[in-house]
């Protein structure tokens, strides 16, 4: 008897191969492994559906996608801690995992990524910035390898400054001197490091040490342009922005993804690269995954698919009720009803009340 698993579909798949076949919650067979779907719409329809895959033979048991994420996440904290160094070998291997999780679970990466209980920020935002750099890398036809290398480089784009930038995220005062100048050199530090443990791949140390430059010649430490920079860093910087833009911070509050975008193509424009910020848009549109909502029976609510080319979401997950306090059980909300309709974005606070992530992911 044919095993089937979990699995989502995105934006990214639109003009390439599926990588298996899909069933419906039924086990009726809706698209072949390998065909290829170029019509949003249709592409749209499949992400509405509850979608399963085959279990490959010998494939060994594997851990939910939130579990498998925040696996992911306890790694790299561990990584990161080790005294004796970095280990490049594990380093790959949780880069080769994360990549893996994003081209299967694409919504729960993104989602989940930003609002992850991690005890540094930095880390957190470093992480968040992975996900969306594999997304994008993906969305523009980058190979495997070089999808690789992307979240490599942005796994370790901070690895000389997170610590700085845990305590100016705290801060609500602004950046003294030394601070700001630690800051503009920790791109061209943390590939040195890098070199210094072993890493050989240039295109690595290349988008670490480029990720803060500007097609303009704006960006910082070294003021190169355009084609000077190389792809992988160019991704790096749009996510590394996009990123920033929806982290809440102790200095302000965070933007909603609507605004990010705006910001983007508007403060951005000609510091960005064009093709990158017009993926970045038609991938994650208004109401990514991760969104959190206010609804108007004043509930929060959380987004946690994609919903294509709509203007808003058809459905969202329950999360606090009207009083702050979370649901006793979450529930999925349909916004075309006049109690579930959205009526402006939120975010949830810093010391927000325990939530059961598995069980939202699971409702939605």
């Amino acid at each position: 008897m044919r095993t089937l698993l979990p699995t989502e579909i995105g934006p990214h798949l639109l003009d390439a191969p599926l990588p298996h076949d899909l069933y419906n919650g039924q086990g009726v067979l809706v698209a072949r492994g390998g065909s290829v779907i170029s019509d949003p719409a249709r592409l749209e329809q499949l992400g509405n559906l509850r979608l399963f895959r085959p279990r490959v033979p010998d494939e060994p048991h594997q851990a939910s996608p939130f579990q498998a994420l925040r696996e992911i996440a306890r790694q790299y904290d561990a990584l990161l801690d080790t005294s004796g160094g970095l280990h490049l070998h594990a380093l790959l291997t949780l880069a080769e995992a994360l990549r893996q999780l994003v081209q299967g679970h694409p919504e729960l990466s993104i989602g989940m990524s930003n609002l992850l209980d991690m005890p540094s920020l930095a880390r957190r935002h470093t992480l968040h910035v992975a996900t969306v750099s594999v997304l994008l890398a993906r969305e523009m036809g980058m190979a495997e390898a070089a999808q690789q290398t992307v979240a490599c480089a942005a796994l370790t784009m901070n690895l000389s400054s997170h610590d700085l930038q845990d305590k100016l995220a705290l801060s609500s005062e602004k950046p003294e001197a030394a601070d700001h100048a630690q800051l503009r050199l920790h791109a061209w530090h943390s590939a040195e490091t890098l070199a210094r443990l072993g890493v050989s791949n240039a295109r690595w140390l290349l988008a670490v040490s480029q990720h803060h430059e500007n097609m303009d010649g704006s960006g910082y430490p070294f003021g190169i342009v355009g084609t000077a920079i190389i792809p992988e860093a160019r991704i790096l910087r749009a996510a590394d922005v996009w990123c920033a833009l929806l982290s809440l911070r102790h200095r302000r509050t965070c933007r909603d993804p609507r605004q990010a975008l705006r910001e983007l193509f508007r403060r951005e424009r000609g510091k960005l690269d064009d093709a990158v910020m017009l993926a970045l848009r038609r991938v994650m549109g208004y109401y990514p995954p991760g969104t959190v909502v206010r609804l108007a029976n004043r509930e929060t609510a959380l987004v946690t698919r994609w919903f294509g080319r709509r203007a808003r979401p058809d459905q969202v997950v329950s999360l606090l009720r009207p009083s702050g306090g979370p649901v006793a059980r979450h529930q999925i909300r349909d916004t075309s009803h006049p109690d579930y309709a959205i009526r402006a974005y939120t975010y949830l606070p810093l010391a927000h009340p325990p939530l059961d992530w598995p069980r939202v992911w699971a409702a939605g």
